[in-house]
């Protein structure tokens, strides 16, 4: 039996408290991840991290848009399309109000989300982007401990114009962009396990994104959502209990780092 390890943007703007965007309790999962890949380092075969890979000016920033009185809307405003009908909020640069008319429509007809105006986080090179202390040590032992192998970090939404929670394509993917397009790559690598091991941040919003887009590829029973590695923006937490509810009805396995059991 093979076994992969899928860590979902286990960075500093979210796992660390002084992080920009940091999730409740994600400095508490990165300690139990850590400790479970140390201790296991030798049962996990592959792993994958994802990485939050954004520029400052994006669709998803204060910086992007424009209230009626010039001012940008706060952090964790939500922007509607009748808002953007009704004039309420506009993009700064006047040449980008077709694509963010057409994004905002596109993004409520998916069903998922209205779009949520999030504080600058894991900029490109800085310290928010790179990964939390202890996960990152402790995947770079298991390295050492699989010679030969290399962690596969996946970066994500650096095209401005979309938000790409989902590791597997972006939430309005850009026909132009293969970046946001579906990422069979990833998908057929994870293909090759018998057992994915799915953890990191947030429950909500990336994590779970990246497991509904997946199981649309692998079988539900097949992959384990590790639930005291992972939380819930807070103000969000009833989009993780519905995400919980939903795929334990598909056969998705819930366990955590001390009732896993290896095969």
């Amino acid at each position: 039996m093979s076994t992969t390890l899928l860590v979902i943007d286990p960075q500093n703007d979210f796992s660390n408290p002084k992080g920009s965007l940091y999730v409740p309790g994600a400095a508490e999962d990165c300690n139990r991840l850590s400790e479970f890949i140390l201790k296991n380092i030798h049962n996990i075969d592959d792993i994958h991290v994802t990485l939050d890979s954004h520029l400052s000016y994006h669709i998803a920033h204060p910086i992007f848009w424009k209230d009626q009185s010039g001012n940008n809307p706060v952090p964790y405003t939500i922007i509607t399309y009748q808002d953007y009908v009704d004039g309420k909020y506009r993009p700064v640069l006047p040449e980008l109000e077709r694509a963010a008319e057409e994004y905002l429509l596109a993004l409520e007809n998916r069903g998922r989300y209205s779009l949520c105006i999030w504080p600058l986080h894991c900029i490109l090179a800085t310290w928010g982007f790179c990964v939390e202390d202890q996960v990152n040590n402790a995947i770079h032992t298991w390295e050492h401990a699989h010679l030969g192998k290399n962690v596969n970090f996946i970066r994500k939404a650096a095209n401005p114009l979309t938000e790409h929670y989902s590791a597997i394509q972006a939430e309005v993917p850009d026909p132009n962009d293969p970046s946001t397009r579906t990422n069979f790559q990833l998908i057929d690598r994870l293909k090759e396990s018998d057992s994915i091991i799915v953890a990191g941040e947030a429950l909500t919003h990336c994590l779970a994104n990246t497991i509904r887009d997946l199981a649309v590829y692998i079988p539900a029973y097949r992959i384990t959502i590790l639930t005291d590695c992972t939380s819930p923006v807070a103000g969000f937490e009833q989009l993780g209990e519905d995400f919980i509810k939903e795929f334990k009805a598909k056969g998705m396995q819930f366990e955590t780092t001390e009732t896993f059991e290896f095969k």
